[in-house]
């Protein structure tokens, strides 16, 4: 009994000396795209702690807190996780996390260290990817599972619908009616539910929900009798459900065309940070961030090279960003952007094509803005914009078929995203006058907005974002007679 006594003597000490260098914190939050109130932390000794009630809700789970014996429990999709004050273990049923740093307590509230929410075996356990950006002090939490998002890749007579699957998930197909389907994967754990009006001539719509005991892909023909297919695919482990135009055959080999390319850009990097948002979100993070998924999504169709401009935090001058797609023969250039706007209610994505005159008065100031890029080369934005109008009055077919792009991707990105649709514009932009092919900026949504802002810090929104650019693309190169 002494022993004990000593060690809770010895145990309040030391938490007490670590306290006195404590200090109240509080730290943004957005969970899987939606910003929620701030969370109150501490700082001890250089290491951050949230309070760990708060760590129930933001996870959609129960916390119950037991002072008297400084015991914390955490009870999460039917499991229980047990914390004590001062260890620097949890139990989980037979099996022991690593904290890190030891729980601690602060005016009678627990406070759970974050190198344990950000780290490997918290993501494993309770089915959470938790990232803690220092600089702008935000906390991002999205939900993980055994399925992924459904991607959707349209092609002549044919849609295909792909979900990215856990080792040892099974999966069945079962018809609804003659007008659908409805993928199942049983005992399956979904990032998220997902509702898309696809409306490509093939596939009317497509839902993913989460329910009891499994995951349900519910599929909409357009037509009713239309033929279908699963196949597993490899690399990573996903299954494939093809579904055919009536009439339409199941292809027996795709025919070899040459591939066209596109060019990405992830506009700013490096010294130049671009717009920032109310959290220090940097546009230039974000816009990389959107480029390497869009790329993934391309590449993953399999109809397109893609290359990007930059891969990296790298500065590049506006004209060697043009100059490189131009050097590559690129055959559609799309330029990636986040918006900002001193008005903070101003939100929303829009596309943009080049064009003398721009389509309204907020255009032509977004443009100058982007431009303003020019100043990192000690380039005057004025001159050199001047000059490429009188290049880009040589351009008129690609001025109009930048326009087309431009609308196409417009409507095919409004079916994907939850932020408002803006439409396409047209603006002198730098960047695309330079650029000898059909070329799109997209301003995905506005830092300067406190919802866009959170959303833009989501890879599920940044996922469906660019699975509306790549949309859009392929659709104007099927409009070419591109692909097949």
């Amino acid at each position: 009994m002494k022993k004990i006594v000593l060690l809770l003597v010895t145990l309040s000490m030391t938490l007490a000396a670590a306290l006195s260098r404590a200090r109240a914190e509080e730290v943004s939050v957005v969970v899987s795209g939606t910003p929620q109130s701030a969370a109150d932390a501490y700082k001890a000794g250089g290491k951050l702690y949230l309070d760990a009630k708060r760590v129930g809700a933001l996870y959609g789970g129960q916390v119950y807190w037991y002072p008297v014996s400084g015991r914390v429990q955490l009870s999460l999709r039917g499991r229980s996780l047990q914390l004590v004050v001062g260890a620097n273990k949890a139990a989980a049923g037979a099996e022991e996390l690593s904290l890190g740093d030891p729980m601690i307590v602060r005016v009678s509230r627990a406070f759970v260290p974050m190198s344990f929410l950000t780290g490997p075996e918290f993501a494993a356990w309770s089915g959470h990817q938790t990232r803690y950006d220092e600089r702008t002090r935000t906390l991002i939490v999205e939900k993980t599972g055994t399925v992924g998002a459904p991607r959707a890749f349209s092609y002549r007579g044919r849609t295909r619908i792909s979900l990215e699957l856990a080792s040892g998930a099974s999966y069945r197909a079962v018809a609804r009616g003659t007008g659908g389907l409805d993928l199942i994967v049983d005992y399956g754990v979904a990032e998220g539910d997902e509702s898309i009006s696809l409306e490509d001539g093939v596939v009317d719509s497509y839902a993913l929900k989460q329910e009891a005991k499994l995951v349900r892909l519910t599929v909409r023909f357009t037509d009713k009798g239309q033929r279908w297919r699963v196949l597993e695919l490899a690399g990573p482990r996903r299954v494939a459900l093809d579904v055919y135009a009536p009439g339409a055959e199941a292809p027996v080999s795709e025919p070899v065309k040459r591939r066209r390319l596109i060019v990405i850009d992830p506009g700013h990097g490096g010294k130049d940070p671009g717009a920032t948002g109310g959290r220090g979100t940097h546009e230039k993070d974000v816009n990389l961030a959107a480029a390497l998924e869009l790329a993934r999504v391309l590449r993953e169709r399999g109809d397109f090279e893609v290359l990007l401009t930059r891969e990296d935090d790298t500065f590049l001058p506006l004209s060697e960003r043009s100059e490189f797609a131009n050097g590559k023969k690129a055959d559609l250039f799309i330029s990636l952007h986040c918006n900002a706007a001193r008005n903070k209610r101003e939100n929303g994505f829009e596309v943009y094509s080049v064009s003398e005159t721009a389509s309204d008065p907020e255009a032509e100031q977004l443009a100058a803005a982007e431009n303003a890029a020019l100043e990192f080369e000690g380039k005057d934005p004025q001159d050199e914009t001047a000059k490429m109008i009188l290049l880009a009055m040589t351009k008129t077919e690609m001025i109009n078929e930048s326009a087309t792009f431009s609308a196409l991707s417009a409507q095919s990105i409004a079916k994907r995203v939850d932020v408002a649709a803006r439409g396409a514009k047209q603006a002198a932009f730098y960047v695309l006058r330079g650029t000898h092919a059909p070329a799109i900026l997209v301003e995905m949504a506005f830092v300067s907005h406190a919802k866009d802002e959170a959303k833009l810090a989501s890879r599920g929104f940044r996922r469906r974002m660019a699975e509306g650019v790549a949309a859009g693309a392929v659709e104007y190169a099927r409009r070419q007679g591109w692909l097949e």
